[in-house]
């Protein structure tokens, strides 16, 4: 009897220090991905809501020369929006077409990490011609953050803060940029969220806070499939 109840809900909940996933054991790795390549594996897309308002989408990628990252684009970034997020095809086809987002190694690139002594590592991407592209931040927790997109000339740059809401910069951005930049972030991330994976997302992923909280899109999940 035991073995049967344990067959009929074959999941395994694991953690790291920050995040819980949901994974079923009795199915391949592989199958439950949402894409994979010979870098990384989409692994989970999940809707952010702060305060029940859609705020924009959150997703986890396992790149085997990085690890486990999580990615999350503003509702008002063609990634962001609720109806690009909720449709399996349409985010497939603008994530692909995302280099700083799909392919974080290019050939024709290069990450430098930038020593600015602060408590997360800061790098800043150049193209092969070494102009200053963006930057990026990855978190203790994983989270990853990139920005500050770097433009080629002042016209460019006009555009870009407009585009990026006065964060781009003419070249590599200052210490002092690069801390703005952090904590306008960090003060939308400090609202009290919530997620919600899409229904083609296998794996469930959520903050280990939320899953502690009344509503957990782990046990909503588990309540679920406990009624099949």
């Amino acid at each position: 009897m035991e073995k049967e109840e344990n067959l009929k809900v074959p999941f395994l909940e694991t953690a790291d220090d920050n995040y819980l996933y949901f994974i079923d054991k009795s199915l391949p790795f592989s199958n439950q991905v949402i894409y994979k390549d010979d870098n990384e594996c989409l692994l989970n897309v999940r809707k952010i809501y702060t305060d029940n308002i859609y705020f924009g989408v959150s997703y986890t990628i396992l790149n085997f020369q990085l690890g486990m990252q999580h990615h999350f684009k503003c509702k008002d970034r063609p990634l962001g929006e609720l109806s690009v997020v909720e449709d399996k095809d349409k985010f497939l086809s603008i994530f692909l077409s995302y280099d700083y987002v799909h392919k974080k190694l290019q050939p024709h690139s290069k990450h430098e990490e930038v020593l600015f002594n602060l408590p997360y590592k800061v790098f800043f991407c150049f193209n092969k011609s070494g102009r200053y592209i963006y930057t990026q931040y990855i978190l203790d927790d994983g989270r990853v953050l990139r920005g500050l997109y770097g433009a080629k000339n002042k016209e460019q740059l006009k555009i870009r803060l407009i585009e990026f809401n006065g964060f781009a910069t003419l070249g590599p951005p200052t210490k002092k940029e690069v801390i703005a930049y952090y904590e306008d972030k960090m003060t939308s991330y400090a609202n009290n969220q919530i997620s919600v994976s899409t229904d083609y997302s296998k794996i469930i992923i959520e903050h280990s806070t939320q899953y502690d909280q009344d509503w957990s899109d782990i046990k909503r999940r588990k309540s679920w499939l406990n009624t099949q």
